[in-house]
């Protein structure tokens, strides 16, 4: 962890970036933003349906929370304050995927995973268990079904 006005100063420079993103952003998505000593956030909901939604809420715990979409990822921490401006870049460019893997005899959901190309070799992954059990035999034959958003500028 960084100490407290480093984390402080580093994240300032980093929500005037942000900001600066979502104000050339209102054209395409509705965003609000709200912030407090605690927290800062930004919910943004693009106008075209098959683009993707999303909130971002970075703590001053040095820990922050991204939903895409309908997937939640929470207290995860902030290593890098050049993730939150390519997050937010790379969602709006359509540059995100959501990935279900099932058992390909029963239809079971066993696991979801979000993925965001930020860069050419730098991808941010969210996932989680829905099968929370480990059962090996359903697992054998898996199969993964790929959504993608579209891109905010159509």
């Amino acid at each position: 962890m960084l100490p407290d006005d480093v984390y402080r100063d580093r994240l300032e420079k980093t929500l005037v970036d942000l900001e600066a993103w979502a104000n050339e952003t209102r054209a395409r998505a509705d965003i609000a933003i709200t912030a407090s000593d605690r927290y800062w956030r930004m919910a943004v909901a693009p106008f075209l349906p098959t683009a993707c939604p999303f909130e971002l809420l970075i703590k001053a715990s040095q820990t922050f929370d991204l939903a895409l979409n309908r997937e939640v990822y929470e207290d995860k921490p902030v290593e890098r304050f050049d993730l939150f401006l390519n997050l937010a870049k790379a969602i709006a460019r359509g540059r995100v995927e959501r990935i279900e893997t099932r058992n390909a005899l029963t239809g079971i959901l066993i696991d979801v995973a979000t993925r965001v190309e930020l860069a050419p070799g730098w991808d941010w992954i969210g996932s989680h268990r829905v099968l929370k059990r480990f059962v090996r035999p359903l697992e054998a034959d898996e199969e993964q079904q790929t959504h993608r958003f579209l891109s905010y500028d159509r």
